[in-house]
């Protein structure tokens, strides 16, 4: 398995969180199968070798297409019987809306193809990464594709866009209310925005984000209860029920020396 992290170039960095790429060997009898949770960052996906399948905790199973996937509160599965390739872009929350001048709510839980979003210039992209002859020439096609796109970009809101930036990947706890006095809003305009800009309302995407940080921690031989309280949880019930909602996984059969974790945006199959 060869995976690895490229981080963006400098002119992108408030708008990328980083690049990917997987490659391994897979196979009918040896499947590659990789659980994913939910995560507050949206996604450009291009399979450049081999078929994934994708299956949803709402959706039948279908062939993962290359696109941008949005940010999702659900958690999915996808998986391959052959030796493949995958190549991907996170982007911040609040980057959709900036590159691609479409609110970010209309892309949560849903996928949208290159070409429906970006007409031609999305078509051809995705072609070039088919035909690209590594993933240093995916990053620079990938990259030049977003810099062209940074003329969409609307400062009108730059302080709640800021701030979403601030809290990915963090471990928020705040109050709803706190934050919009501190935008000199009204809690409702405040909420309206921040779903426009990062797709969910914002007592959901801290509880997103809280789950993320616990991810990829050494917590195997710690209470869940104090887990629980190290994160802000009310209780231990509290804390189990969002983890499972957000990863289909109970903390006890998460948290194993077997599990094998890829990201924080979910994990390797392994056996309960």
């Amino acid at each position: 398995m060869n995976f690895k992290i490229i981080q963006p170039p400098l002119q992108l960095t408030d708008h990328v969180r980083f690049f990917w790429f997987l490659e391994g060997n897979a196979s009918i009898d040896n499947p590659f199968v990789h659980h994913a949770f939910a995560y507050s960052c949206p996604e450009l996906i291009f399979c450049y070798k081999g078929q994934f399948k994708y299956m949803s905790e709402s959706e039948k199973e279908q062939t993962l297409s290359p696109g941008i996937y949005g940010q999702t509160q659900t958690f999915s599965k996808v998986a391959s019987n052959a030796d493949f390739g995958i190549f991907a872009c996170y982007l911040y929350p609040q980057a959709f809306m900036q590159l691609f001048g479409i609110p970010a709510n209309e892309l949560t839980n849903h996928y949208a193809d290159m070409k429906m979003l970006c007409g031609n210039d999305g078509e051809i992209l995705q072609e070039k990464i088919m035909l690209a002859p590594d993933n240093n020439e995916r990053v620079k096609l990938v990259s030049n594709f977003l810099e062209a796109r940074l003329k969409n970009i609307h400062t009108e809101y730059s302080k709640t866009l800021s701030f979403i930036k601030m809290i990915s990947g963090t471990q928020p706890i705040t109050s709803v209310k706190t934050l919009a006095d501190d935008h000199f809003l009204s809690l409702r305009q405040f909420e309206r925005r921040f779903k426009e800009l990062s797709g969910f309302n914002p007592k959901l995407f801290l509880r997103i984000m809280r789950f993320n940080s616990l991810l990829n921690k050494p917590f195997q031989n710690k209470p869940l209860v104090q887990i629980a309280y190290d994160y802000g949880y009310y209780d231990q019930s509290h804390f189990i029920h969002d983890f499972q909602k957000f990863s289909g996984y109970s903390p006890k059969d998460y948290f194993k020396p077997e599990t094998i974790a890829a990201t924080d945006r979910g994990t390797i199959e392994f056996k309960k």
